[in-house]
């Protein structure tokens, strides 16, 4: 042991004491932390059942009311109990899903309490349940059969509580899941009873077996509210023993007591289904009241469970933090206050071994060996910057000129690979201000119209005008490249004004021969002119590239909006609102937002090319195109489906408002005066058919064959209209239809698409 110390350092012996009795306090910290940790955990894991439990447990009550009014309905021949089931079932419904949302995927202490098994049957069996209901609104189900059925799926929920149960280990707590379970089964049986009673006083007597059933239901709810007393706290059975010397469970009695005088086939006339299960319910509603008491109190001590373990957990972890923190900073002084000189002098020797930069040593001040070592090492490191700073300065250049060319091919590379105008400035700031980082620039590119340029992008701060002339700039009147302030005789360009008289170059875009645009460019404030203009070729080299880009780009919009235009209307065509309204109809898929489809024809639009000539048509279809898009707002889409069809896309709207748009627009176009020569055409109307997402569908072929049947009613119904589709459920009125009229219609309408084709 002495040998080993002997060839440690002062800095390891110091930091050995400092650290052995820390060590051993961490050491009793982290098994307290563990032992708090682990509590922690345990308390997590029951509140993580007792979350789930309640939710359960609304829908066994759910369940067990359905059960009742189903049972009910069926006893009754469907005399009784028909509003209340659809009540009933909406209310299991929204509970089964809020319980698959909450659960999810059994897993941690659910899932080792073979809590999995039961809750999976139940959901199983659950799948069958519209089946069930569509044979009850029949009366195709016997009452036996319903029992049956619901009566399973509770038992297997019931079930699913119970095993939760066994996640538990903290005895108080068992006590009183063991109470919430018995009353559970309690609140079941009071179920059955009112499932029994419903049919019995619903049908006017009992039959034996339902009899024999109903009395045996009550000695079961007795046995559960025993083992409840021996388990629930005070709280619990302060609010039992209310109840049930209350008015409710009197009353409930008293109709028992009925029934009981009442047996085999005699009539229960005194007291209807509706009296006894109003009854009864209010009965089960009070004990899921109680139920839901208990519920919250194992919930409130579980977070209080967690939250004291939590506490202990996180205090300790801060003091064995504070602790490490504390231990290291005394280490640190230490260290820092023995070995300074020679950690200093060893960074030294390792800086200059690496041909790394050598700092200076305040030790060449001593007068002893360090301070000659040091003096010696100072020397050196003098030498060995100069070499270094030429060395640095040529490989800079050697990088610079490396970068610029990969710049230039990855500029190259990405501006050919962009699909739009934006897309493609955009990449052009990107690379420019890589590329030319010492200037701010700015690019103009001429419009379709060539009388002007306008700015499409800047970079470091470059100034960028809307709109320059042409004559504005002297490299685009020259034909070449203009640099300010490199000749003798200079003039600063109109779109530079006002001029500040600092230096500044413009570059001419060629592409195949024509000028596309013009590349202005000047220094930034911290830039020398020798250097900016310096960079004046690696910038003609760059507008090379952004030339046949720029050109390529513009014909592709051209094309593109070829593609997608409809050439008499201006508006988009079919193809482009198709694909328009599959995104939309993904987009709302997953964001819920409504939108509606509009389905519009002009009235007899054959008679005006049959009576005023094929030109005439022209002019009321561009006439109404050019209504539509003038009326349309951003989030409205009209395009020109073929011949006198257009549909109309009102995104995120109401069928409600779409409808009174539309009535809008219909308005607008039956306002429209079309002069064709030195004559009036007659008044254009629009018949209008609309669907919405998703109530008409929720394909885009279903959402335009439901616009276009609603259009269809709007002919036969006399045109000029809007209408609403029918909704898939729906059975439509029977209107009075001209049929001749209608016929006259689809005559016109396949005459005209034949002379289309």
């Amino acid at each position: 042991m002495s040998s080993f110390l002997a060839n440690r350092s002062i800095a390891f012996k110091l930091a050995l004491v400092c650290w052995v009795p820390v060590l051993a306090l961490i050491a009793i910290s982290a098994q307290k932390i563990h032992v708090e940790y682990q509590a922690w955990q345990r308390a997590e894991a029951i509140g993580e059942v007792l979350n789930v439990a309640p939710i359960l447990s609304d829908l066994v009550h759910d369940i067990q009311r359905e059960r009742g009014t189903s049972a009910g309905l069926v006893g009754s021949r469907g005399l009784a109990f028909k509003q209340s089931i659809k009540d009933e079932r909406s209310e299991t419904d929204a509970d089964l899903k809020r319980l698959q949302a909450t659960v999810g995927t059994p897993s941690g202490k659910l899932a080792a309490s073979n809590f999995t098994d039961p809750y999976n049957g139940a959901l199983a069996d659950l799948k069958n349940l519209t089946k069930i209901r569509q044979e009850v609104d029949a009366l195709q189900i016997t009452v036996p059969d319903i029992a049956n059925y619901y009566t399973g799926i509770v038992a297997q929920l019931l079930e699913a509580i119970e095993k939760m149960k066994l996640s538990v280990d903290n005895a108080e707590v068992l006590h009183q899941i063991s109470a919430y379970i018995a009353l559970q089964h309690a609140k079941e049986h009071a179920g059955l009873e009112r499932a029994m009673g419903a049919v019995g006083f619903g049908s006017g007597s009992f039959e034996p077996e339902t009899y024999q059933r109903f009395l045996s239901l009550v000695a079961q709810q007795d046995n559960m509210f025993s083992q409840f007393r021996q388990n629930a706290p005070t709280e619990a059975l302060v609010l039992l023993s209310k109840l049930q010397h209350g008015p409710l469970e009197t009353r409930v009695q008293e109709y028992r007591e009925i029934a009981q005088q009442s047996p085999y086939g005699t009539s229960t006339a005194l007291v209807s289904g509706k009296d006894w299960w109003d009854a009864t319910t209010a009965r089960i509603d009070a004990l899921k009241s109680i139920e839901d008491r208990l519920s919250r109190s194992l919930h409130d001590w579980a977070l209080e469970a967690c939250q004291k373990a939590w506490t202990s957990f996180l205090t300790l972890t801060a003091f064995l933090v504070a602790l490490v923190a504390g231990a290291a900073l005394v280490s640190l002084l230490v260290y820092r206050e023995i070995q300074p000189p020679i950690a200093r002098i060893n960074s030294s020797m390792a800086s200059w071994a690496s041909d790394g930069a050598i700092p200076d040593l305040k030790e060449a001040q001593r007068r002893d060996g360090i301070g000659e070592l040091a003096r010696t090492l100072n020397d050196l490191r003098h030498r060995l910057e100069d070499t270094r700073k030429i060395e640095l300065e040529r490989n800079a250049r050697e990088r610079a000129q490396t970068q610029e060319m990969k710049l230039l091919s990855d500029l190259n590379e990405w501006l050919q690979s962009s699909t739009s105008t934006d897309e493609l400035y955009a990449m052009i700031e990107t690379f420019m201000a890589k590329l030319l980082p010492e200037s701010s620039g700015s690019v103009y590119v001429f419009s379709n119209s060539r009388d002007v340029l306008d700015g499409t992008c800047a970079w470091n701060g470059g100034e960028l005008h809307e709109h320059i002339r042409p004559d504005d700039c002297w490299s685009l009147r020259r034909g070449r490249g203009y640099s300010f302030k490199t000749d003798d005789i200079k003039f600063a360009c109109e779109h530079t004004q006002p001029h500040d008289d600092g230096p500044y170059y413009c570059i001419p875009i060629l592409a195949h021969g024509e000028t596309v645009g013009m590349m202005h460019l000047k220094p930034l404030p911290d830039i020398s002119t020798d250097a900016f203009f310096e960079s004046y070729r690696l910038a003609q080299l760059a507008a090379e590239q952004i030339s046949l880009a720029i050109a390529n780009s513009k014909m592709r919009d051209q094309l593109h909006q070829q593609s997608i235009r409809d050439p008499l209307t201006g508006l988009f065509n079919r193809r482009h609102f198709i694909e328009v309204l599959r995104r939309n109809v993904e987009t709302s898929k997953r964001t819920k937002a409504p939108f509606v489809l509009a389905s519009i024809d002009v009235d007899h639009f054959k008679r005006f090319n049959d009576n005023h000539g094929h030109d005439a048509g022209d002019m009321v279809l561009r006439a109404v195109g050019s209504t539509l898009e003038q009326a349309c707002g951003v989030e409205e889409l009209p395009c020109r489906i073929g011949g006198e069809e257009f549909m109309l896309l009102l995104s995120d709207t109401t069928l409600e408002a779409a409808e009174n748009r539309a009535e809008e627009i219909r308005q607008l176009i039956e306002k429209i005066t079309v002069r064709y020569g030195e004559k009036s055409l007659p008044k254009i109307t629009i018949s209008v058919g609309l669907s919405a997402y998703p109530e008409h569908g929720s394909l885009p072929q279903d959402l335009m064959q439901s616009a276009d049947d609603a259009l269809y009613k709007s002919k036969a119904a006399g045109r000029n209209q809007v209408t609403i589709a029918n909704l898939a459920k729906e059975v439509p009125d029977q209107p009075t239809v001209d049929f001749d009229r209608v016929k006259e219609e689809l005559i016109d309408h396949v005459d005209q698409r034949v002379a289309k084709i």
